[in-house]
């Protein structure tokens, strides 16, 4: 049995970042062992347009129903960050299937900006380009964007 049937039964919102990010061999077999109703979430690690590519032509990921993570800052910054989208929306995945990495406002600037499925986020880690704007407070795991 391998990692995903065992953790199964806790039917989390995602199954996060399993093994080696580069391990698409790994990735894939553990998607197979994992339910397909939950999700599997992975890409934190992966700096590149040619390494999302790989994790979706190799590692068993879904589109719709698992998580991408590419943290912008990581993956080369915006430009880079646009060409994985376009790349992932070519190959049937949608933008809202990514949720950066990361917790810096880059990040949730860019999920906000791009209208990605949302941002992990970690008030007082990161500083000075963590946590939100003065005034803005989680309610409930959320945070609203104000002008």
């Amino acid at each position: 049995m391998l990692d995903g049937q065992a953790m199964a039964p806790f039917k989390l919102k995602w199954y996060e970042e399993a093994g080696d990010p580069l391990d698409y061999q790994l990735q894939k077999d553990l998607s197979e062992d994992y339910p397909a109703s939950l999700s599997m979430a992975t890409g934190e690690n992966l700096f590149s347009m040619q390494d999302a590519r790989n994790l979706i032509r190799y590692g068993g990921m879904h589109p719709g129903t698992d998580v991408l993570q590419f943290d912008p800052a990581l993956s080369y910054g915006l430009v880079e960050y646009l060409r994985t989208i376009e790349m992932l929306e070519t190959n049937g995945w949608s933008r809202t299937d990514c949720v950066p990495h990361g917790g810096h406002l880059f990040a949730l600037h860019i999920a906000a900006g791009l209208g990605l499925g949302g941002n992990e986020a970690y008030p007082g880690v990161f500083q000075p380009f963590g946590g939100f704007v003065d005034g803005v407070n989680p309610e409930d795991g959320y945070v609203r964007l104000v002008r």
